[in-house]
């Protein structure tokens, strides 16, 4: 496992089991940059909202001075400025691709792997894996390179669901799909089910929140993994 402090989100950090996860996680570290860049749309107002909720005091919110790190306004000057790293979600092909013409996406692996904390929500967990390509996004931005921010060594399909009541018949799942990665790579794949979290500290991953964590790997049988237990790769 790479070295580093990471929380994965399947979704966002604004439902109750996000909110009571991040001042744990933080260890009381208070000043947090959000990053924006995978908003396609108002990012101005995407901050807003996650402020409003993570800087409340608990139990509401979580309590912390909340920084907005704007991926074309000095965001290596924000960077500096902070003890923590939580990397919001959108379009994950916008975000990598915004991370790389910033330069923010070795500045943000260096920090990490120095020691601050990094969370990711969504399109944010999946930039922390070797690449992006497990992603559910489309790639509306025409990016044509996707090694991401390896933190982990393993991808990340956030918002996972076996099976997807809402597919039209015959359409392939989300296990067919990454099957198919794991044809072309080897490293493996983890689904993470809403409110559900995978936390990284000391080489280890482990199971947060209400709900699963489903692991693929080449040559082996998926398995679902609950709150508590590790991730053995």
């Amino acid at each position: 496992m790479i070295g580093g402090r990471v929380l994965l989100h399947s979704g966002g950090p604004l439902g109750a089991e996000g909110r009571a996860a991040l001042p744990v996680f933080l260890e009381g570290r208070k000043r947090v940059a959000f990053v924006t860049a995978a908003n396609l749309h108002d990012e101005t107002a995407y901050f807003g909202r996650v402020r409003a909720v993570l800087g409340a005091p608990p139990p509401e919110g979580s309590g912390l001075d909340v920084v907005h790190l704007r991926w074309n306004d000095r965001p290596l000057d924000t960077l500096a400025g902070v003890e923590a790293l939580f990397m919001g979600g959108g379009n994950t092909y916008a975000l990598l691709s915004r991370l790389k013409d910033s330069g923010l996406l070795g500045a943000i692996r260096e920090r990490v792997l120095a020691g601050m904390p990094y969370m990711g929500a969504s399109a944010g967990s999946n930039v922390a894996g070797p690449n992006i390509l497990t992603t559910n996004d489309w790639n509306v931005v025409g990016l044509t390179t996707f090694d991401a921010l390896g933190l982990v060594p393993f991808n990340v399909n956030p918002h996972y669901l076996e099976t997807d009541p809402a597919m039209a018949p015959g359409s392939e799942t989300r296990d067919t799909r990454i099957e198919e990665y794991l044809l072309v790579r080897d490293n493996p794949v983890i689904g993470i089910e809403e409110e559900t979290m995978a936390r990284v500290e000391g080489g280890v991953a482990t199971v947060v929140g209400a709900g699963r964590i489903k692991v693929f790997g080449r040559g082996r049988e998926p398995r679902w993994l609950g709150a508590g237990q590790t991730l053995e790769l």
